[in-house]
């Protein structure tokens, strides 16, 4: 095979002339059936379930988002209980994936789902694609897997794989590059279309992004066991830790949370507030937050305009405070000191306050759980 590099666009017709697509095809389907990993989302074809499915694992472990997922569908077995139920009680139960905006999408999504279409989730791209929360990659997946419809998806994985394989050289962050990708997934589900023995692209689909997640990992892959290693244009031109190319990321922005953990006497519950404004971790609860521009002692806390707006009439007694706390978030690095303070009875400015025992049932960012746990 020629050295494929596709730095412009390229016309699908060249793509076939100088590529085998159905010995690739049936070398990716053959290892899929061969090395797949067992998921409770393979085996099921329910709309329902494989939206789920591809919703809690969008920027999360396979590991990590199993259980999630098995949790889910004990609590929320249909889209009718998932559309009926609370934002609270969703927001519970996805605790600590993060990324809460997936799960509010998720709750408007069912509520959609039921209102307009009478709990049927549509069965055509541009009709999943339609719903609230649904983009182009989940609207393929559920297109492909659930109605057999060929509609090639794009993750991380598949990205990976195809930009090494096929040489595409371009930053991934562009237009340009994410278009030829399209073209090369459209090639190949072309292929799948034409071939009878292989007519499956929600196979297809998952077979890319398996091979993707397990073998053409982002560091150090086994590029020579790899079953594609003569035909790989990365292994070819030493390119494998390069592709694919992405623009430099930005530093993380810091931000300094200082929590009032209040409590009234020594067994009257903690104060939360739920986080309204559009920013990280809205519908969820948290401590009477004072947010600084840098770190601040007890004292800079304790003059801050703030402080005196909680406590202009109160008596208090500051029991202590934990070290600073790192948290990392996708685009932002939280840190974090949680002061324990004590008061004599309840005061309404600091927001609801919760007795001991409906504690967890509040959905709390991750941060709140590992001072929990810190905590015991």
């Amino acid at each position: 095979m020629g050295r494929l590099a596709f730095s412009h666009p390229v016309h699908h017709e060249l793509i076939l002339h100088l590529f085998p697509m159905t010995g690739f095809l049936k070398k990716l389907i053959s290892w899929y059936q061969a090395n797949a990993r067992d998921l409770p989302f393979r085996h099921t074809k329910d709309p329902y379930l494989i939206w789920l499915s591809e919703v809690i694992m969008q920027q999360t472990r396979i590991d990590q988002g199993v259980p999630y997922y098995d949790k889910f569908i004990k609590v929320f077995p249909t889209v009718l209980d998932l559309a009926n139920a609370r934002e609270d009680e969703v927001l519970k139960q996805w605790q600590g994936l993060g990324y809460y905006s997936r799960a509010r999408n998720l709750h408007s999504t069912a509520n959609e789902v039921v209102e307009k279409y009478a709990g049927r989730f549509p069965e055509t791209y541009d009709g999943l694609r339609s719903l609230k929360g649904i983009g182009d990659y989940t609207a393929a997946a559920i297109a492909s897997v659930c109605f057999g419809l060929p509609h090639p998806v794009m993750d991380g994985n598949v990205i990976r794989f195809i930009t090494r394989h096929f040489g595409i050289t371009a930053s991934v962050d562009l237009t340009a590059a994410k278009k030829e990708i399209i073209k090369v997934l459209t090639s190949l589900m072309d292929g799948i279309q034409r071939s009878r023995n292989l007519w499956d692209p929600g196979l297809f689909n998952q077979a890319m992004i398996e091979f993707g997640a397990i073998c053409c990992i982002p560091r150090n892959p086994d590029c020579n066991r790899c079953i594609f290693k003569t035909s790989c244009y990365a292994r070819r031109n030493g390119m494998v830790g390069e592709l694919p190319l992405k623009k430099q990321q930005k530093p993380l922005k810091p931000r300094y949370f200082n929590y009032l953990v209040i409590r009234v006497g020594w067994g009257g519950g903690l104060y939360f507030n739920k986080r309204s404004e559009n920013d990280i971790w809205k519908g969820l609860y948290e401590f009477p937050l004072i947010e600084t521009p840098g770190s601040a002692t007890l004292t800079t806390l304790m003059n801050s305009a703030d402080w005196k707006k909680y406590f202009a009439s109160v008596q208090f007694s500051v029991l202590g405070q934990t070290k600073a706390i790192s948290h990392l978030l996708s685009h932002q690095k939280i840190i974090a000191t949680f002061f324990s303070i004590k008061i004599e009875k309840p005061y309404k400015q600091f927001g609801s306050l919760i007795p001991p025992e409906k504690m967890h049932e509040l959905p709390v960012p991750g941060l709140i759980e590992r001072y929990f746990k810190d905590m015991k």
